[in-house]
């Protein structure tokens, strides 16, 4: 009896770790998740199986419902998830995903319907003493594979880290998670443990999942206020963008996922939102008005630091596309001594450049409408790196920097963005005494 309250309180924890993990994954639609589902739905069902076997007796179905969710399915698609998130060649990952499927579904039918042997009781029954031969050969065949490839991920996950890698050394405690719990769930299948011992490991194996998935996505907080993608502490992006710490963030709606297909995962999340990231009662400032009949392509609508018009989106209209340069009319003049600034080359997830682009464009609106000390703020893309953005800006002092870093689109931009992310690097940027313009000498005619 004690082993039967044992298993259906492992039972009721990994019930709740896959609901918990099937909702992540049908909302994220991220291709390791989808396997590591598979593999808590088998370990879910096994320890059902347990449950009423302790209770009422084992059988054939429960027998091979345990060994087809705990036995074959869990370690496999277990380490199917690892190759998913670890394999950073399309190669390996289609191979993982043809291999598994194939072997997957020849086991199942052979677990099936090849007879059992012996007899079957309240006991936890043996694998060895109840399938032939040929059962048992795909049951170590699967083991020898998921424990192969776990140990494997995470040997080169801690190579990599060592070799400074930032994704591997963020991913190296969930990986090294989900490998224990791979430990775990061919120990607990192979017939060596008691009974107690075995159904433990099995629960602990389906907690460790969940919580290393956990640890691979973006997380939200309780409060709503920003997330982390370790699911650690709400995070603000500062750290990745070389900004300092600023204010707490405001509260950002969690993305919802977009039905466009990309690498590693089915759809990605983007803003839930179309409405403008920018405060209200704010407005970009209009293009300077040009004299009746004068061609505006030609027109000197901003004068620039020497007096002359300013080559450019300054000399001409205003460009509102969603990635142009924009400056405010006349930002430029005046003293500039203090002016300092940053430079942010963002390096993007194949396939998110539109998501990143929408979230740019906001952020270049509300900056230039609601910071009256922002001189040029301006997301350009870069020829031939369709993946590569450049963020330029410029303020006019230190003061206007800082009050910049505590902006509420600001922390909008940072937090939606960090999906879409691979890395960031950053230039600051200070306006030296000699790069100060200075004010043009008065000709004749002019």
């Amino acid at each position: 009896m004690v082993d039967a309250l044992l298993a259906l309180l492992a039972t009721l924890g990994a019930l709740a770790a896959t609901g918990l993990l099937v909702q992540r994954a049908s909302k994220d639609r991220l291709l390791y998740l989808i396997a590591w589902s598979f593999t808590q739905v088998g370990l879910t069902l096994a320890l059902l199986s347990m449950s009423l076997g302790f209770m009422m007796g084992f059988n054939g179905a429960f027998f091979r419902i345990m060994e087809l969710g705990a036995a074959l399915i869990g370690p496999v698609w277990l380490a199917l998830g690892m190759i998913e998130l670890i394999a950073r060649y399309v190669q390996v990952r289609f191979g993982a995903w043809l291999f598994t499927i194939s072997y997957t579904v020849v086991a199942i039918v052979i677990l099936i319907l090849d007879p059992l042997k012996g007899t079957l009781g309240k006991s936890l029954p043996k694998p060895s003493a109840t399938y032939d031969a040929l059962p048992l050969l795909l049951i170590d065949g699967a083991h020898v594979v998921a424990v192969l490839a776990l140990a494997g991920c995470t040997g080169v996950t801690a190579w990599l880290a060592s070799k400074r890698d930032q994704e591997a050394a963020e991913l190296l405690i969930p990986v090294a998670l989900v490998a224990l719990a791979g430990v775990l769930v061919v120990s607990g299948t192979r017939g060596f443990l008691p009974a107690p011992l075995a159904v433990i490991a099995l629960g602990a194996a389906a907690g460790l999942v969940w919580y290393g998935s956990m640890r691979t996505i973006p997380v939200y907080d309780e409060d709503g206020e920003g997330y982390d993608e370790y699911g650690d502490e709400p995070a603000t992006g500062y750290e990745e963008q070389g900004y300092a710490q600023g204010a707490k963030a405001e509260p950002v709606p969690a993305p919802t996922p977009s039905p466009e297909s990309r690498r590693g995962e089915l759809r990605f999340p983007e803003p839930a939102s179309e409405e403008l990231r920018y405060p209200e009662n704010t407005s970009i400032p209009a293009p300077p008005a040009f004299p009746a009949g004068a061609d505006p392509a030609g027109a000197t609508s901003v004068d620039g630091p020497l007096g002359g018009p300013l080559p450019g989106p300054l000399g001409g209209p205003l460009d509102r596309s969603p990635l142009a340069g924009l400056a405010k009319p006349g930002a430029l003049g005046g003293d500039l001594a203090n002016a300092c600034g940053q430079i942010t080359v963002y390096t993007l997830l194949d396939g998110r450049e539109e998501a990143f682009d929408r979230l740019a464009a906001d952020l270049v609106k509300a900056a230039l409408a609601a910071e009256p000390e922002t001189l040029i703020f301006a997301c350009h893309e870069v020829v031939g790196g369709p993946t590569q953005r450049i963020f330029y800006q410029l303020f006019r002092d230190e003061a206007a920097f800082a009050a910049h870093r505590r902006r509420p689109h600001l922390q909008r931009f940072l937090a939606e963005s960090r999906t879409h992310v691979i890395a960031t690097n950053v230039i600051e940027l200070k306006l030296g005494p000699a790069k100060v313009p200075l004010p043009a000498p008065e000709f004749p005619g002019r």
